[in-house]
C-alpha cells in the first residue's frame, strides 16, 4: 500500500466539498460489472466506503440491496442523506475492517476509489469470506492521466508542487500515466480470478476555483497544515487564472477490474 492508511480519515473533515466537487462515475462503468457478474435483480451487494455515495446510486437506481460501509461518519450522514429515497440501501458507519457481516452473503461486493484504503490482512481474506461462491469483486479506481498534448499544465504547476511538498515529498521525476498504460489491479489470486479490466476516459473543465476545491478533497492536500494548504491552493488558482485564461481542462481515468472468487 503506497498510501499512508491514516490519511483515509482525512475525507470526512471536507464532507460537504467532497460531495459536491469529486467526479462521478460513468453509467456504462456500472453497465459493464452488472454484465460481467451476471448480477440478478434479487442480487446483493456491499460496497466498501461510499463516500457520500457517488458510485452506490448508480446501483441503487437499478434495484440491488445494498449495504454500504463508510469510516467517516460525516461522509456517512450525508451518504444517507443522499439515498434516502432508496429503501434497498442501508449505510452502515464504521471501518470495514471492525465490522461483523455475515459470510458468504453477497453476490458483488466493491469499492468505488477506496479499496486501496484497507488494511492488507483483511483486503482480500474478508472480502472473499463474504462473498457467495462463484461472487465478484469489483475495484474502481480514479487516476488522473495525461491529456496527450504535451500536460501543459502539469508541467506549468510542478513548481508550485516542489514548493510546497503535498503529502512531505516531491517527485522530480513523476509524469501523469497515458490511458493505454494503465493496469488491472492487483488480487490475491490464491482466492481470486481476475476476470476483467478497462479504463473508462472522463474530462472535465474547471474553473481556478473549482479546480482548487477539487484540489482540496484529496488526502496529501488535507494532510496539509491549513496555512501551508491555503498558499498552495491561492498558487494554484492564480496559475489557472494568469496562463490558462480562467479555466483547466482535467483528464482523468477512471479503471475497473473485476475478479472472481474462487
Amino acid at each position: 500500500m503506497s498510501e499512508d492508511i491514516n490519511l483515509r480519515t482525512t475525507f470526512n473533515n471536507e464532507a460537504e466539498l467532497y460531495n459536491l466537487i469529486r467526479p462521478h462515475y460513468p453509467e456504462d462503468l456500472f453497465d459493464s460489472i452488472v454484465k460481467i457478474a451476471r448480477l440478478k435483480d434479487t442480487a446483493e451487494l456491499l460496497e466498501i466506503g461510499p463516500g457520500t455515495g457517488q458510485a452506490t446510486e448508480s446501483f441503487a437506481k437499478r434495484g440491488y440491496e445494498i449495504t454500504a460501509v463508510e469510516l467517516g461518519p460525516a461522509l456517512a450522514k450525508i451518504a444517507k442523506k443522499n439515498l434516502a429515497k432508496y429503501k434497498n440501501v442501508k449505510v452502515i458507519t464504521g471501518a470495514f475492517e471492525d465490522i461483523k457481516l455475515p459470510p458468504t452473503s453477497f453476490d458483488l461486493i466493491y469499492a468505488a476509489t477506496a479499496y486501496h484504503w484497507l488494511k492488507p490482512e483483511v483486503k482480500f481474506n474478508k472480502p472473499h469470506r463474504l462473498l457467495k461462491n462463484s461472487g465478484h469483486l469489483a475495484i474502481i479506481g480514479t487516476n488522473h492521466v495525461s491529456d496527450g498534448k504535451g500536460d501543459e499544465f502539469f508541467f506549468a504547476s510542478r513548481p508550485i508542487y516542489k514548493k510546497y511538498k503535498p503529502g512531505g515529498k516531491f517527485d522530480n521525476d513523476f509524469r501523469l500515466s497515458r490511458i493505454s498504460k494503465l493496469k488491472a489491479d492487483n488480487v490475491d489470486e490464491n482466492l481470486f480470478t481476475p476476470v476483467f479490466f478497462r479504463a473508462f476516459p472522463l474530462m472535465i473543465q474547471y474553473s481556478s476555483k473549482r479546480y482548487a476545491q477539487l484540489l482540496n478533497s484529496f488526502s496529501v492536500i488535507l494532510s496539509m497544515a491549513s496555512k501551508k494548504r491555503a498558499g498552495f491552493l491561492k498558487e494554484i488558482e492564480k496559475l489557472i487564472d494568469k496562463k490558462f485564461g480562467g479555466s483547466m481542462e482535467n483528464y482523468f481515468a477512471i479503471t475497473l477490474t473485476i475478479a472472481q472468487k474462487k
